[in-house]
């Protein structure tokens, strides 16, 4: 009796997994990219703290640098990397290089075609086409894999591939190849979904003696 209850638990769990297997196997690039958007429906702001890896095409040569992001919505975000600051409130840019002392000024121009730093971060990007090509072990999370392929032949992107959690799906990791064949890659070390950012994070106020530019006028 025990072995007969036995075997049809294992039979009752072998026919879940494969259940289970024939659902994701049915998952579409889109139902994946579907669901982060989904997720990031649900965020009004974020902090992220992640690494740049860039690497050129004609060089063995990397580059790595961290960054830290906040993005308040609707179109907020404060990007912070070395000695280089871009902060916007959804009117105003302003960029900020501490090695030249000066902060550019500028309109802030809505371009669905761009990428920002949300939509890379976040997984938004717009105008691609998602196709799932694996599965991967970022540390301790697995994820999924999409390629996005532009829908625009005149993009100067080639790809991005997404890294995307499996169980909560947010965006680990970002990988952007250009058309020249550089590829950048962005790799979340901290994320913190509705901190409660404070609006003033996104406005930018010169450093005392930097020259600014207001490219506006």
């Amino acid at each position: 009796m025990a072995r007969n209850v036995a075997t049809l638990l294992l039979a009752s769990c072998c026919f879940l997994a494969a259940l289970f297997l024939t659902a994701r196997a049915q998952e579409t690039g889109q139902d994946v990219l579907d669901l982060v958007r989904k997720k990031y429906a649900s965020v009004n702001d974020a902090e992220i703290h992640f690494t740049e890896k860039v690497r050129f095409s004609l060089s063995t040569a990397e580059a790595t640098s961290t960054g830290t992001l906040q993005i308040k919505k609707p179109k907020k975000y404060r990007l912070e990397m070395g000695d280089q600051t871009v902060v916007t409130d959804g009117t105003t840019v302003w960029s900020y290089s501490k090695p030249l002392n000066q902060v550019l000024v500028d309109a802030y121009k809505e371009d669905e075609r761009s990428l920002t730093p949300d939509r890379l971060l976040l997984g938004t990007s717009g105008g691609y086409v998602p196709v799932i090509v694996g599965t991967d072990h970022l540390g301790k999370t697995e994820t999924e894999v999409l390629k996005l392929t532009p829908k625009d032949e005149q993009s100067m992107v080639s790809s991005i591939r997404l890294w995307v959690d499996q169980h909560d799906w947010t965006v680990h990791q970002v990988e952007v190849i250009d058309v020249n064949g550089k590829q950048t890659t962005y790799t979340v070390q901290q994320l913190k979904l509705n901190p409660g950012l404070a609006d003033s994070r996104f406005a930018f106020q010169a450093p005392e003696g930097a020259e600014v530019v207001d490219l506006r006028k």
